[in-house]
């Protein structure tokens, strides 16, 4: 563990390395001006430092980890658990996480004592699992809840004036599809239309599979008639497009917006009755309602 009390020894004072420097996570104390005191070399090496520099709290923090604030409010008296992705330069991110507490000498505040260890693999591994929770399998669109979920955002938005346009579609004679080419077919449909439409909308606007053969696009910023002309953009993509066996496969579409502070579930049923009414016009069109 260095004692980096004379900035230029930092690197030279070791106390008990087979004990603290063998560690795989990072202890470090600071007195009572926030100053790092001693820390071992996992310290140094998750944060990404040079065994040259004199490490401080301002020099290790970044945005997703606030060390400084952190000791600070370690140095009130308080103990802080911290986690977050810390990037360090010209080497990957790490998500590290850290539990900082203070230290007393007859009752005072006298400094703090932290523990920081590396977390980068369980993080990812929990960011994969709630990827996994948000997908459909079959078309690795999002799925129903998560379209739900981003539905609500929408409608909980603080700026009630800004729009957004709600598409519902449906491919056309599907069970005639499953029926004619088989089951596998008919799946391999679903996840080509899946991506085409993924391909062929903004980056700010969400897809995910509805439920069967029906997907639900979310447009934000986006008003009634903007949505009509993706949708219609949409289905002359799918309109154009062969699909393996099938020849030709169409969708319909039925467009509504959140315009006038309509409820979640107003948008969804004025998209179904749109859905409805282009399905009931002859299908392969788009149609909306106000």
């Amino acid at each position: 563990m260095a004692d980096p009390r004379d900035q230029h020894e930092a690197t030279a004072a070791r106390i008990d390395p087979s004990s603290w420097d063998e560690l795989p996570v990072g202890l470090f104390s600071f007195d009572r001006s926030g100053r790092i005191i001693s820390y071992n070399e996992a310290f140094i090496v998750l944060l990404g430092l040079s065994v040259h520099d004199y490490p401080s709290f301002e020099r290790c923090t970044s945005v997703q980890l606030n060390l400084s604030e952190a000791a600070e409010r370690v140095l009130s008296g308080e103990t802080v658990r911290l986690a977050g992705w810390h990037h360090r330069s010209n080497e990957q991110a790490r998500f590290l996480r850290t539990t900082m507490s203070p230290s007393f000498q007859n009752d005072r505040v006298t400094g703090g004592v932290g523990v920081l260890e590396d977390a980068t693999e369980q993080r990812r591994y929990e960011e994969r699992m709630e990827q996994l929770s948000s997908l459909d399998p079959l078309t690795e669109l999002y799925n129903r809840k998560k379209v739900s979920d981003l539905l609500m955002a929408v409608a909980e938005r603080p700026d009630a004036s800004t729009d957004a346009a709600v598409i519902m579609l449906d491919i056309d004679y599907f069970k005639l599809v499953n029926d004619t080419f088989g089951h596998p077919t008919g799946d391999l449909v679903l996840r080509s239309i899946a991506q085409l439409l993924r391909r062929n909308i903004r980056k700010t606007d969400a897809i995910g599979r509805w439920g069967g053969e029906e997907f639900l696009i979310v447009a934000p910023h986006s008003s009634l008639a903007d949505g009509v002309r993706l949708a219609d953009k949409l289905r002359q993509t799918v309109n154009d497009e062969p699909f393996g066996p099938v020849p030709h496969v169409t969708c319909s579409f039925g467009v509504s917006s959140f315009a006038g502070g309509k409820s979640v579930e107003q948008v969804l049923q004025d998209a179904d009755e749109a859905l409805y009414a282009a399905k009931h016009h002859g299908r392969n069109q788009v149609s909306s309602k106000q």
